[in-house]
Order: structure tokens, then C-alpha cells, then sequence
């Protein structure tokens, strides 16, 4: 298996299907919805990539059709966090209201497949290396063990270069032998020989954690992106002696896997005529802002603008912040007063990283003010908070800490005035350490606080009552191994668990350790569990494989009629149903809240629901929460034919 990286960050997807003027009110699979699927979903959602499933065909995307719906609705795929009318970028995945319209019509119509003759061929997708033979291969020398479950994983691994002299970078690209656990990479240089020394030389490859300080970077890679060159013949440094540091982020997948990525760099045959510089508000990711949040605090703010010295060209803009950060924009107010606006992030999410490029070079004039406003929410309200209750958060490098900036990419617009640009930029760097000693701030102290040498300064969610809905037994199911259940009759159990799942919800699979967990729990204490298989097309060989695969050990039901599904009242995968011996539904919902939306994971759960309820009923007690939401991948209806 492989996967691919471009630099820097996060490019993506083909262009956008254009979308018609008029959006059809009855549109087939065929004719409508094959060709924006095909175009916007099927490069990361095919065998081999990144996404949990595929979508090669109108069989895949009927079943996901209402996920991918909801998806969409919530601008949560495809994947591209900066808004509409702020700066315009290359190769943007955002959806048009017609294209989301479009694909809402299809679903409500019961998305039907139309003629199958006039579906379009799937792209073709270029295999081995996408640009080509690299120039330097490198790879890691051995596994990357990652476990079934438990939080996210921020693993470096480094990658000696032994490289005799400097080289240009014009593009970076990647392949995994375990793809659908990496969520991003961050590729950065070091030529100090400190990450060689953090990692070791046995065991586990890598070092933990996001402290690591590189001396240089070569942008990085997030879900969606694609490799591609920089344009117009630029390139990014990378000096002799340096090791490649891969900073990645691992989300576990339910079960165990193990990871080796193989790097391929490209290099340019000479330095390039012209300097990207970084402009980056505020400095060092507002270490000197005084980034110090108050617990509860939902509307904290940090500004910080940079008047340019020459003209300068825009690039690309990407911006970085820890858990709780929640809107970045930047402006430019030019020399005539007119005010334009650069880029803009309404609802950050930390684990949708980029760095996104101009279509055009934007022309900003010597004396425009460039001002970069950033928020965040410390407040109980915000599902992403990772502290219950919300404690004080400051600046640091851990992903509990705190930071943040808006980053650009510019050229000088004249490169004989490269050196000016980069001049102003140390001077606007001292002057915020200046600001920040006279409100009082210990710059020494704080930099030592968060393990930075000051040296380096020299050197530039209610609760509703209990369900009662009657359910019908009996209802005699076989399982995967033939053997007959009924699972809506609890009989001598205390109460019966219905877990409905399906094998390629990223989401469900992700909660396989935890089910089977809970199932060890309780099982001796009177409650009996299902797995519901929700998938109509699943052969029991498929859902023994899938079983083996994510250690379910309880007996597993494929609910080829949904019958399961009606009885219940059951919506997404993972959701559970407790039902008591009078036929009661006890509990529905959520397993825990681990999510509190699609995309929005926390990193633990706050509540124990299924738990939680399964207490409260082996206790005698009422059920706490009787009905919670459940987060997942929609239950598909059963084909029409």
C-alpha cells in the first residue's frame, strides 16, 4: 500500500466538477452524482489510500450516500477548512451550494442508480511514484508498532539524509504500508544532530510528543493532499548533514498496525531566482502574545500586524494552534485605505492541518499593514476542550498547552529587496519581545518555562427521559457461525445489548477495543451482547474476517432485512440499544463521547454512557440518560431495485 505527500502541506483533489445552473430535482447516480464523486471522492476513498472505504461505484456510495450527506452539510468533507471569499486558493475541495444541493436531492429521492450505461469511467490514478522517479529515497529501518485503541499519536522519526552538499527541494512524497492511520505528516530538517540523539536505536523508531525544535522545514502532508512541485521554479533549502524528521500524526484505527514510510524527495537542478520567507503573525507562534487563557474564557484573543517594508507577492497562507483554538483571519489594509481580506478559519479543527496557495500571487504594496487576528475557547461549551472542567491554559508546545499563528509564504516582489523583508521581520520579532517585557512579562523566565534556550533570541453538552418504546419478540437471527439467537428477547439476562456496526465505519471499527471491553465487564454480570451487522451484502465469511480483525468475540448478527433496525429505532453505527426482559428500550445512543460530532474527536471520552446505563440498571436505579446522540456513520437504507 502507499501514500503520497506533497510540498508544502496540504494541495489537494482535482478541480471541482463545475456545477450545472439549473440542480436537477430527480438526479441519478449515473449521470449527476458518478462524476462529482468520482472527482472530489475517490482519489483518498479507493483501495490503498487513506479514507476507511471506497466509492468506486454507485454500490459503495448508496450505502455511505447519508453519511457523505451529513458530511457535506457540515462542510466536514471534503476536508478544507478556510472560507469562501477570503483569498482565493488553488485546487480548493469546498463544495458549491449546487454541488451539496445536488447530492441532498439524490438521497432524498432514495438515491437511485439511474442508467448504468451512462455512468462515467473512474479516473486513472497513476501508480508507483506520482512524480516520477525520485531523486533521493529514504525509509524508515524498521516498524512502527501502533495499538488498537487509546489516543492519538504524535511519533518523529528520523531519517538520515547523508547528504555531501545543499540542495534545493521543489517536492516531497510519501507511501505507508498501513495508509488509514496517518492523518498528517510534518516534514522538518535538523542538522544540529539533536533528533538523532532523542531517538533510539532499538525498539519502538522515533520519539514522541510536538517539543521537538527543528532547524528547518519542508512543509508537510495532511488527508486529501496529492504531490505536486512548487510552481514557477521555486524551491525550499535543505543543507548538507541534515536528517529528515518526520512529525506525524497517527489516529488509531481499532486494531493493531504496524507503519513504515519510504520518503521520497525531489531536488532542483539549481537555486531558485527567487526567496521564500516566511512571515509569521504573531512571532514564534505567539510565544511573547501572552497566550495565558483563563478556565471558562471563550472568546480569547490575540492580534498582531506587521507593516511591509517593500512590495511583497503572497504565496500561501497556513496557520497552527493547539486543541481549543477556534478562528484565525488575516487582512491586509493597503496604502489607499481599501482593506482586503487574505484568509479566514471560522471553526479551526487541530486535526485538519494545511497550508493552502493563492491561485494568484496576491500583490500587496510596501507600506500595507498585514493584521492576523486569532481566537480561542477555553469555555465548557467547546467539544474540543480536552480538560473537564476547563482549567487555565498557557503557552507550550504540548497539545494540551497552547499556541498560535498565521504563517505566509511571500516572495519579495523584487528580490534584490529579499534582504530588507527578511530584516523588518527579525526587527518586528524583537519589538514583540520589547512590548512583552514592558507589560511586565519575564522573557527569560518564560522561555525557559516552555524549555527554550533564550539564546536563541540572538539568533533570530440535556437530559431526556427514559425511552419505553415496546419492541416485538421474537425475532430468531443465526449468527456468523450458524448457531440461533433472539436477541429482542433477554430471557434470563438481566438485559440484552445490541450493538449495531458495519465494517467500514472508520468510527464503529475504532470503538472494537472498547466494545469488547465492556462485553468482558458485564458479561458476567447477567448481560448478554450482540454485534449488529447492518450491511445487507455482508457474506458471513466477510463478517467472520471482520470479526477476527477487530477482536469482536461476541456472538455477531447480520441484520440482512434491517429488522433489527426497525425494532430498535438504531441510526448510525456504532449505536447501542439496551433492552430489558419486559421488551423496554432501557438506553440508546452513544457509547461514549469520544466524539462529539463527525470529525470532532475529543482525545478521551468525558462520559461513559453504555457504561453508565448498564450500572444504573444492574443497580436497580434509573437510567441516567436514557437517549444520547449517537456519532457515526449513517445506518443505509437497503437498496431499492
Amino acid at each position: 500500500m502507499r501514500k503520497w505527500f506533497l510540498v508544502p502541506v496540504v494541495l489537494v483533489l482535482a478541480p471541482l466538477v463545475a456545477p450545472a445552473a439549473d440542480v436537477p430535482a430527480k438526479p441519478t447516480f449515473s449521470e449527476h452524482i458518478a462524476p462529482l464523486v468520482f472527482q472530489n471522492c475517490t482519489g483518498c476513498h479507493r483501495p490503498g489510500q487513506v479514507a476507511p472505504f471506497s466509492l468506486l461505484n454507485y454500490k459503495d456510495t448508496q450505502k455511505h450516500a447519508k453519511t457523505m450527506l451529513r458530511t457535506m452539510e457540515d462542510r466536514y468533507m471534503p476536508p478544507w477548512q478556510p472560507e469562501k471569499g477570503h483569498g482565493e486558493f488553488r485546487d480548493s475541495r469546498r463544495l458549491s451550494e449546487d454541488q451539496i444541493k445536488l447530492f441532498a436531492n439524490w438521497v432524498h429521492e432514495g438515491a437511485p442508480e439511474g442508467d448504468p450505461s451512462k455512468t462515467p469511467a473512474l479516473p486513472k490514478f497513476p501508480e508507483g511514484w506520482q512524480l516520477g522517479k525520485p531523486d533521493l529515497v529514504v525509509k524508515m529501518d524498521r516498524p512502527f508498532v501502533l495499538p488498537a485503541e487509546g489516543a492519538d499519536i504524535y511519533q518523529n522519526f528520523v531519517l538520515p539524509l547523508d547528504l555531501s552538499e545543499d540542495k534545493w527541494v521543489t517536492a516531497v512524497e510519501f507511501r505507508a504500508t498501513a495508509p488509514v492511520v496517518l492523518h498528517h505528516i510534518l516534514y522538518f530538517t535538523d542538522d544540529s544532530g539533536r533528533a538523532r540523539q532523542l531517538a533510539p536505536k532499538t525498539g519502538q523508531p522515533g520519539f514522541p510528543g510536538m517539543t521537538f525544535r527543528p532547524t528547518g522545514s519542508l512543509g508537510g502532508w495532511a488527508v486529501g493532499g496529492i504531490p505536486t512541485h512548487l510552481p514557477d521554479g521555486l524551491a525550499l533549502p535543505l543543507r548538507k548533514g541534515s536528517d529528515l524528521v518526520l512529525q506525524t500524526h497517527f489516529h488509531l484505527s481499532g486494531k493493531k498496525e504496524e507503519e513504515v514510510i519510504e520518503v521520497g524527495l525531489y531536488f532542483a537542478s539549481k537555486a531558485p531566482q527567487r526567496t521564500l520567507v516566511g512571515l509569521q503573525l504573531p512571532p514564534v507562534f505567539g510565544l511573547f502574545s501572552g497566550i495565558d487563557i483563563p478556565a471558562g474564557k471563550a472568546d480569547f484573543k490575540v492580534t498582531d500586524s506587521f507593516t511591509l517594508p517593500v512590495d511583497v507577492d503572497l504565496v500561501g497562507v497556513g496557520s497552527h494552534a493547539h486543541y481549543i483554538g477556534k478562528t484565525m483571519k488575516a487582512t491586509a489594509k493597503l496604502p489607499n485605505g481599501e482593506t482586503k481580506s487574505l484568509y479566514s478559519i471560522r471553526d479551526w479543527d487541530f486535526n485538519w492541518q494545511g497550508t493552502y496557495f493563492y491561485k494568484d500571487y496576491v500583490r500587496l504594496p510596501k507600506g500595507t499593514v498585514v493584521t492576523a487576528e486569532l481566537t480561542w475557547d477555553n469555555s465548557a461549551n467547546n467539544p474540543r476542550n480536552p480538560s473537564t472542567p476547563p482549567v487555565r491554559v498557557r503557552w507550550g508546545e504540548a497539545s494540551y498547552d497552547e499556541m498560535g499563528a498565521i504563517t505566509f509564504r511571500t516572495l519579495a516582489a523584487n528580490e534584490d529587496d529579499t534582504g530588507k523583508l527578511r530584516d523588518a521581520l527579525r526587527s518586528h520579532t524583537v519589538q514583540t519581545v520589547l512590548k512583552a517585557r514592558l507589560r511586565g512579562m519575564d522573557i527569560e523566565a518564560e522561555m525557559k518555562r516552555v524549555g527554550i534556550d533564550p539564546a536563541v533570541l540572538g539568533r533570530g453538552l440535556g437530559t431526556p427521559k427514559k425511552e419505553a418504546a415496546p419492541v416485538k419478540p421474537p425475532l430468531s437471527l443465526r449468527d456468523i457461525d450458524g448457531k440461533s439467537h433472539t436477541p429482542l428477547t433477554v430471557g434470563d439476562a438481566k438485559a440484552n445489548v445490541l450493538l449495531f456496526t458495519t465494517t467500514d465505519c472508520p468510527i464503529a471499527n475504532g470503538y472494537s477495543p472498547e466494545i469488547a471491553a465492556i462485553a468482558k465487564d458485564f458479561a458476567t454480570r447477567g448481560v448478554q451482547f450482540y454485534a449488529v451487522q447492518v450491511d445487507a451484502g455482508l457474506t458471513p465469511e466477510d463478517a467472520r474476517k471482520h470479526a477476527k480483525e477487530f477482536g469482536l468475540t461476541v456472538p455477531v448478527l447480520i441484520d440482512t432485512k434491517h429488522e433489527l433496525v426497525a425494532a430498535t429505532g438504531a441510526t448510525r453505527t456504532p449505536e447501542a440499544v439496551v433492552l430489558l426482559p419486559d421488551g423496554t428500550v432501557a438506553y440508546r445512543g452513544r457509547i461514549n463521547d469520544l466524539y462529539a460530532g463527525l470529525g470532532k474527536k475529543r482525545p478521551a471520552p468525558k462520559t461513559h454512557d453504555l457504561r453508565d446505563a448498564l450500572t444504573a440498571i444492574l443497580d436497580g436505579k434509573p437510567v441516567p440518560n436514557a437517549r444520547t446522540e449517537a456519532v457515526g456513520c449513517s445506518i443505509p437504507d437497503l437498496p431499492k431495485r
